[in-house]
């Protein structure tokens, strides 16, 4: 399996390449970055989505087989927008769509819909203001034949495509509270970590560190999961609440004495530090955590989420999609007194 984790800017967007037990060649899309990640309209420059999209159009026996939304923060569907509204031929490469969309929600739930959740697909050529023949970003996929409508939650177990999902979120509470609180014109949407935390040193994020959960409904209702492939196991957590991922793995059996092996963990929200506890850290046990983030609007990831890696894992790797944004955060006196962490780049992992 080669795993590309591709610039997203502030966001996520990851490839799967793979072959199956049949030697068939499969492609699992998960979230698309931000908008720019597809196509930057003030440079007009093609993104690392568009161009993964293209090469892939070159292998016709190939397709997306499935992609995961795994919330609908901008930073992870944004790219998708920009792909399905600039490319006719999207629908057609695409197997099926994994979205819990808010009238999906809503039916599951058997409460009412909130309406701030549509989201919209401006058609190719519209301006961005006043689009009567805006439609609905679920509609789409549903008239297009690639969604099955299936809600995706905590609990479940999964297989397909000769791999197996374990989803540790969301859970139907954080459902609900999306459902009913969230508000699109919420000027308090994704703030956290606006001002970077780097100018102190781990040993003092270890001291003083003093976690809170965090609160943002978008976050609470991300698609989360433990993936199996083969003898392998990697943990992809969105922007997943931690609280949630804890309950899952305790639900399946995992504690401090018998840990979740994983070849890596993607680490939620960027490495916001209100979305990895440490109370999750005791219960997963790798070497490798993911950053996806060029840290640009939002200063992620915070350096208190990283010492309190460090400091459950001392010889962890850190590794990060934007090598620019490693070098600014550690100094000389922080691999002085951790000398075991590692930090390194990454753009693509083959297991």
């Amino acid at each position: 399996m080669n795993i590309k984790f591709l610039q997203a800017n502030n966001g996520d967007s990851i490839l799967l390449t793979f072959k199956d037990d049949s030697d068939t060649c499969r492609n699992i899309l998960i979230d698309g970055g931000t908008g720019p990640t597809y196509f930057n309209g003030s440079t007009k420059l093609s993104g690392p989505l568009k161009k993964v999209i293209e090469d892939l159009k070159t292998r016709p026996a190939e397709s997306i087989d499935l992609l995961i939304l795994t919330h609908i923060d901008d930073d992870h569907i944004g790219g998708l927008l920009s792909w399905f509204s600039k490319d006719k031929e999207a629908a057609r490469l695409v197997k099926k769509v994994w979205f819990n969309s808010g009238k999906l929600i809503a039916e599951y739930l058997k409460i009412a819909e909130n309406r701030d959740l549509a989201v919209t697909l401006m058609p190719e050529g519209a301006v961005n203001t006043g689009i009567p023949q805006a439609i609905n970003f679920e509609d789409y996929i549903e008239k297009a034949g690639i969604w099955e409508r299936k809600i995706i939650v905590a609990g479940q177990k999964i297989k397909i495509l000769d791999l197996e999902f374990d989803i540790l979120s969301p859970n139907n509470t954080k459902l609900e509270k999306l459902l009913k609180e969230w508000k699109k014109e919420d000027p308090e949407l994704d703030t956290a970590g606006k001002e970077h935390d780097y100018n102190k040193s781990v040993k003092d994020h270890i001291l003083d560190d003093n976690f809170k959960e965090d609160t943002k409904f978008p976050n609470g209702s991300s698609i989360a999961f433990i993936l199996s492939y083969k003898k392998k196991k990697m943990l992809f957590l969105a922007d997943a609440h931690p609280g949630v991922i804890v309950g899952s793995l305790r639900n399946l059996a995992y504690s401090e004495d018998k840990r979740l092996k994983v070849d890596f963990m993607k680490v939620s929200h960027h490495g916001s530090s209100g979305n990895t506890s440490p109370e999750l850290l005791d219960l997963v046990s790798t070497k490798k955590y993911i950053i996806s983030t060029n840290g640009q609007q939002h200063n992620h990831p915070n350096k208190q989420l990283l010492a309190r890696i460090i400091d459950k894992c001392e010889d962890c790797e850190l590794l990060f999609n934007y090598e620019q944004r490693m070098k600014v955060i550690f100094s000389k006196e922080d691999h002085t007194d951790y000398p075991n962490f590692v930090i390194n780049p990454v753009t693509e992992i083959m297991m």
